[in-house]
């Protein structure tokens, strides 16, 4: 295990601890600060003087949420923090250190947290406006659902932080260098609900049921498959090109462990600290918060509650679904912020998943590996939805499942590769061994596709 991990799983174990000892104050202002001065430390301990860069970040994007017209501030803030993280990529071209590892991952969800909190202040001032437009054109009436709607968003997704509350909420210590993604006002409930009598052991305790599963086949496949042995001469000059295209899957595999013990670590330190608890009722959704506003109980201390707003791995969707239900499962809570970040507001429709693509890959980083994954994606939901759309309604539903999600597999084995090698030269030379037959296959099978009749549909007895 890489001594990056060791930090990781650390602080990580660290964080769940201290959920427990944050839900025993009722004051929010107590709470905050905790929370603020823990999350600090976290940051300073890993980045050392680099924290001045996400203080930076923080304090720029205060400044734009507080000053600039919130009509403006969304996308001022998404231009500032892409570029700034562009820079902080590139520090040692202007001659400043390398900027550490885990400050990155801190950086990469501040970017988030920022640009997402300029969202909710643009959205809550559109709402104010359109209260106040229904009001003076006098259609404010019980029966008048709209306008139900956006009192309802105002009250429970409404957000108004002064200039301390955007740094108090950049540093919350709760997924501030292991995520998950959660918005503003999702932390400002966590800060002032009335459930701190509440238990959420159980909770995390079923979340946390199959982690030690994961992190055992994680080890496992690691010391059996390293990706090191990958980049070696050995490896390709011993080992035919079948095992070579074998190879990705149990690399994938590592890969899928790792991440789906970190992302539920992860999701298990938001639980225990109450984060992103909300009633049932109210329908949450990964990332978002509640949808349903309409079945929102302020008295929260008599409901069930669950963990929705901050589940960020469907861990069974992401193995069995094809591969656009797989993205939907992977990081969802990030997934949820590139929709309504970027591909919602995007103008050219059908340019918008390439985009949202290569946006993700810009806040991963700047390796050719994470734009060679990436980039790929959209051509290959092309081809799956051709197969799809011919194949679906001819094969049967359990030959059909499965050879979509064999394909799933090899297809993110694939791509994996470039994911995890990260270097142009290295993840073509691993291509280059199997002969880009990931990329082969995308047309070959869209090609074939057309090939074949589509079905007629079935006229009905009726």
């Amino acid at each position: 295990m890489l001594w990056d991990d060791v930090i990781y799983l650390f602080l990580l174990l660290a964080t769940i601890g201290l959920g427990e000892v944050l839900r025993r104050f009722d004051n929010a202002n107590i709470k905050q600060s905790i929370s603020t001065a823990i999350g600090f430390t976290i940051v300073f301990i890993v980045s050392g003087f680099h924290t001045l860069h996400c203080v930076l970040t923080a304090a720029v994007n205060a400044l734009i949420i507080r000053y600039v017209s919130p009509k403006f501030c969304h996308g001022l803030s998404f231009g500032f923090s892409f570029t700034y993280i562009l820079f902080f990529r590139f520090t040692t071209v202007f001659g400043l250190p390398e900027v550490p590892s885990h400050t990155n991952a801190i950086q990469m969800l501040l970017t988030l947290r920022m640009v997402g909190l300029a969202l909710e202040v643009h959205e809550t001032a559109k709402n104010n406006r359109l209260l106040k437009e229904s009001n003076a054109a006098d259609k404010k009436q019980d029966s008048n659902t709209d306008v139900k709607e956006v009192e309802f968003a105002l009250e429970y997704q409404g957000v108004n932080p002064c200039f301390l509350d955007v740094f108090h909420y950049a540093y919350c210590y709760i997924g501030v260098l292991t995520g998950p993604y959660y918005k503003y006002r999702t932390y400002w409930d966590m800060l002032h609900a009335n459930d701190t009598k509440i238990s959420f052991f159980n909770h995390a305790r079923y979340r946390l049921r199959y982690v030690p599963v994961y992190v055992f086949f994680f080890i496992l496949s690691s010391y059996y498959f390293p990706l090191s042995y990958a980049t070696t001469e050995e490896f390709f000059a011993e080992h035919s090109t079948y095992y070579r295209i074998w190879y990705m899957t149990p690399l994938f595999f590592n890969f899928r462990m790792r991440f789906y013990s970190g992302f539920i670590l992860s999701e298990v330190a938001c639980i225990m600290a109450g984060l992103g608890a909300y009633p049932e009722e109210s329908q949450p959704k990964p990332g978002n918060g509640p949808t349903a506003l309409q079945n929102f109980k302020k008295d929260r201390s008599l409901t069930t509650y669950n963990f929705e707003t901050v589940h960020n791995i469907d861990e069974y969707s992401a193995e069995t679904c094809d591969v656009r239900g797989s993205m939907r499962a992977w990081n969802m809570t990030v997934q949820w912020w590139l929709v309504v970040n970027v591909h919602r507001r995007f103008p050219v429709k059908p340019l918008r998943t390439v985009v949202t693509m290569l946006i993700s890959a810009f806040w991963h980083g700047v390796h050719s590996g994470y734009y060679l994954s990436m980039l790929t994606v959209p051509f290959i939901l092309v081809a799956e939805d051709a197969i799809k759309k011919k194949l679906r309604p001819i094969v049967s539903p359990k030959i059909f499942n499965f050879g979509m999600g064999f394909m799933k597999i090899q297809w993110f084995s694939y791509m994996g590769v470039a994911f995890s090698l990260l270097a142009m030269d290295v993840t073509l030379a691993y291509w280059k061994s199997i002969y880009f037959i990931g990329h082969l296959l995308v047309p070959v099978f869209y090609l074939a596709c057309l090939t074949i009749p589509s079905a007629k549909p079935v006229k009905s007895t009726e």
